[in-house]
């Protein structure tokens, strides 16, 4: 935000079927800029019936022409993150659609400054509030169901979804 301003800037984890949707409406309807990012897994669950493998999880990036530039970095620059399914973080957190830790970082410092406000209207398992609080980001979360509210919380507290708690509060590099 500069100016106070507010900007459509958002990040939009979607299934291959809502991409022509999303880019539609963001696009046409909104006059906004589209960046096409992808998780490749190394081992996603195998899938039969004349299907591709599930290997892929789309995230698209909408931006307005006037909303502020992307940060600097190469290493912010990509537009793919190579890695397991993220089972680790499945098991210590319950969630189904956990996303890696890292690559929620990487969109965080790519395009919000220190101190700004980053919002997850579908927080889950609190992802996105941790990349925000571990990268000097505001945040705000929300979830309605309770169970993974309570979750998300006590994870930003460095407590696992059974209990656990560690001095780490980053889980992916136990």
């Amino acid at each position: 935000m500069q100016n106070n301003e507010i900007y459509i800037y958002i990040y939009i984890w979607c299934s291959r079927d809502q991409i022509l949707d999303l880019t539609k409406y963001f696009v046409e309807e909104k006059g906004c800029r589209v960046n096409y990012l992808v998780w490749c897994k190394t081992n996603p669950t195998p899938f039969t019936n004349d299907m591709w493998l599930p290997d892929l999880e789309y995230c698209l990036c909408f931006k307005e022409k006037n909303a502020p530039r992307y940060n600097d970095g190469i290493e912010l620059k990509s537009k793919w993150h190579l890695s397991s399914k993220n089972k680790n973080d499945k098991d210590l957190f319950k969630h189904p659609t956990i996303k890696p830790l890292e690559l929620v970082k990487r969109h965080i410092l790519h395009s919000t400054q220190p101190d700004d406000i980053v919002l997850d209207c579908f927080c889950g398992s609190g992802t996105t509030c941790v990349a925000a609080k571990e990268t000097g980001r505001k945040y705000i979360g929300i979830e309605i169901d309770p169970e993974y509210h309570k979750i998300a919380v006590d994870r930003l507290n460095g407590i696992t979804a059974y209990g656990q708690t560690s001095i780490f509060t980053d889980f992916d590099n136990l």
